[in-house]
């Protein structure tokens, strides 16, 4: 009889047996056939953003992805490469296989020559290389660390920097904003393969602008995403009418003046954006109504304008300047899109400095100097969300009007320890000796970058007389349209040496030649920003608004507690497994009694 129950229970374990088998087996098959993966985070981390999908979609070849991100890494840093592994993966499903990515310690096993060539070639790809922070307790180190690494799509190599660091903050909260951006970062690196450049830029000529080599650098940055060029808006200059020559021979019905108006604002209409960008030439009439038109047939302007002439290379000549009006003639006009400029300077404690000869040592110094604004990143945006520090230049203010069909939303402000000075303002280098005191600087939060969107009318609509003056098809507003407005002219000038080299926008000779090492602000990268956010047709920009929460430990309740949490780790299993092997011996004596 127990024998004959024996055999039974084998065989009802057998049958058990083989159905769970087969159900496994059946599952894997499915589970070959449809994939599917569910992202359980709060925050949404691993799931792709429909403008990143849609990008991937263009991939028409293989992209190869190589990150130096391997080897012995500090645990801030396997946060890191974790994340960046991750977000891989999604990027490599995504594409169905069409995307491929490997991790890479290249200094492995190398001698230190070998490895000094490899971290100058890495550096001569634009890649940014780490020194580990030593902790209190421990010896400097010489291991460098890579969170970099290159995309390579049909023949060319792009950087890919992962880690992205902000002066004064912990390196565990610049980790974690670097991987809020990893999905951007790697989709602006697939986006430069795919630019096939069907969007134009053109930077306004003809007003006093910056020069093509004032704004080289950005030019390049843009150049990766669009194509640029030069208009010029100056009805009076020769350069602007000799384009129409031919339109105003085939239009000799015509009076000249409204042919050239009509000419450029058709010209605009090839531009997805354009860009003002510090002009000291007053625009006329005829010409601030070409620029409007231009806006209200959906065309995207960032305006570069600053209120008062403030220049450094002055204030070295002569030691000390008095501030004037700049004449661009565009106040009213920006008054009616909703912007208010206004006759100030910003006067920050959180700022850039100068070099100085210091009066008691007779020796070039460097002193921070209160016209140079430094402007921390805004959250609430995706444009200037996660950035280093913007360097800004004898910046003015702006102001917002009441208009309810507008949005403003800031972009840069100045630190709460910064106060604005009205025109005129005296301008000296007699105050690189004054301590600042922040008591005298507690009006701070002034508006330096604005976005405003939203719908637009034109401030031409009830004067008949300009638009008399021109034959030629007139548009009295915008539903929906947007325009940025940037109170510092030199946001986005590249410092040149007088034999012509260009330096990086952002970077600052002065300032790295004094501290030997290189001080970089990140204009470029905000800038671009506005431009994408205005004009890029793949929202990818939008990706910059994704958190991640920090779920940091307390460090200080994990030293008081922790013989506790050791003790908890190390008896808590040994005796589930002493309570089950009770349990089990217990049952078997029952159940087979």
């Amino acid at each position: 009889m127990v024998k004959f129950n024996n055999l039974f229970a084998n065989k009802s374990i057998l049958k058990r047996a083989v159905l769970l088998g087969a159900a496994i087996l059946i599952l894997n098959v499915l589970a070959s056939q449809f994939y599917q993966r569910f992202d359980l985070t709060k925050e949404k981390r691993f799931t792709l953003s429909q403008s990143t999908k849609n990008l991937i979609d263009k991939l028409d070849d293989e992209a190869y992805i190589t990150l130096f991100l391997d080897g012995e890494l500090p645990l801030e840093y396997k946060r890191l490469q974790s994340a960046s592994r991750d977000m891989l993966n999604e990027f490599k499903y995504a594409s169905g296989g069409k995307i491929k990515f490997k991790f890479e310690d290249v200094l492995e096993d190398k001698e230190l020559k070998e490895k000094e060539a490899i971290l100058q070639e890495l550096y001569a790809k634009g890649l940014k290389i780490e020194r580990p922070e030593a902790k209190p307790d421990e010896a400097p180190t010489d291991k460098f660390i890579i969170p970099a690494g290159v995309v390579y799509y049909k023949g060319t190599e792009y950087p890919l920097n992962l880690l992205k660091r902000e002066f004064g903050k912990p390196l565990e909260v610049e980790i974690n904003s670097s991987i809020e951006l990893l999905e951007y970062e790697i989709g602006t690196a697939l986006r430069k393969g795919l630019a096939g450049k069907e969007l134009k830029l053109a930077f306004t000529a003809g007003h006093g602008e910056l020069t093509d080599l004032e704004t080289a650098d950005i030019a390049s940055t843009l150049g990766e995403f669009y194509e640029i060029e030069r208009i010029n808006l100056n009805l009076t200059d020769s350069n602007c009418y000799k384009i129409f020559a031919k339109d105003v021979v085939e239009n000799s019905d015509k009076p000249v003046f409204s042919v050239l108006v009509e000419g450029l604002i058709k010209r605009l209409q090839e531009y997805s954006g354009v860009i003002v960008a510090k002009p000291r030439v007053a625009f006329t009439e005829p010409e601030k109504f070409v620029l409007d038109q231009y806006i209200m047939n959906g065309g995207k302007v960032i305006f570069l304008v600053e209120n008062l002439v403030a220049e450094t290379d002055s204030v070295a000549k002569y030691g000390e300047v008095s501030t004037s009006n700049h004449d661009h003639n565009l106040e009213d006009l920006l008054f009616h899109y909703g912007v208010k400029l206004q006759n100030t300077l910003v006067q920050d404690i959180q700022c850039h400095g100068i070099p100085a000869i210091n009066q008691q040592t007779n020796r070039p110094d460097f002193y921070p100097w209160m016209y140079y604004p430094l402007f921390s990143s805004l959250d609430d945006n995706p444009v200037s969300k996660n950035l280093e520090n913007v360097w800004g230049r004898y910046v003015s203010t702006l102001d917002t009007t009441a208009k309810s069909v507008l949005n403003k939303t800031v972009l840069l402000r100045s630190s709460i320890n910064s106060r604005i000075a009205a025109n005129p303002v005296f301008i000296s280098l007699r105050d690189l000796d004054r301590k600042a005191n922040k008591a005298n600087f507690s009006k701070g939060n002034n508006i330096t970058a604005i976005l405003v969107d939203g719908e637009f009318t034109s401030p031409f609509r009830y004067r008949e007389g300009v638009k008399r003056a021109f034959d030629i098809p007139y548009k009295e507003g915008v539903k929906n349209n947007a325009m940025i407005v940037i109170g510092d002219g030199d946001l986005i000038r590249n410092q040149v040496t007088k034999d012509g080299q260009v330096y990086p926008l952002g970077y600052d000779r002065f300032g790295s030649k004094q501290f030997g090492t290189p001080i970089e602000f990140a204009n470029s990268k905000f800038f671009l920003n506005c431009v994408d956010y205005l004009c890029d047709e793949t929202n990818l920009i939008e990706v910059r608004s994704k958190e991640v929460i920090l779920r940091l430990l307390n460090k200080n309740k994990v030293k008081s507690e922790r013989f506790f949490w050791q003790s908890i780790n190390m008896v808590i299993p040994i005796l589930c497994v002493v309570l089950f092997g009770l349990f089990n011996a217990w049952y078997r004596r029952r159940r087979w009694k």
